[in-house]
């Protein structure tokens, strides 16, 4: 399962990326930096790295994801957390 921070591969560009958001849903992803917000299918990356555990989704992340309307990549236990749900 890909989540907040862990590092995978986008297979089309053969680019490594740290998630910056992830929603289920839709089946997209958001890269972290990398002309924010691009947006990616799940399906189209491969988990390389597992940093979630040890390093959630930060307060400033979560708010930067606010102020660009996209609510829904916002990880809610590391939103819980923060104090910010």
């Amino acid at each position: 399962m890909i989540r907040p921070n862990d590092v995978v591969l986008h297979k089309p560009t053969a680019e490594t990326w740290v998630v910056c958001g992830v929603d289920y849903e839709e089946g997209e992803l958001i890269p972290c930096g990398y002309h924010f917000p691009t947006i990616a299918k799940l399906s189209d990356c491969l988990l390389l790295e597992e940093h979630y555990i040890t390093t959630p989704q930060s307060k400033e992340t979560i708010k930067t994801l606010q102020e660009h309307g996209l609510e829904r990549f916002i990880d809610v236990r590391s939103a819980m957390w923060h104090g910010i749900l």
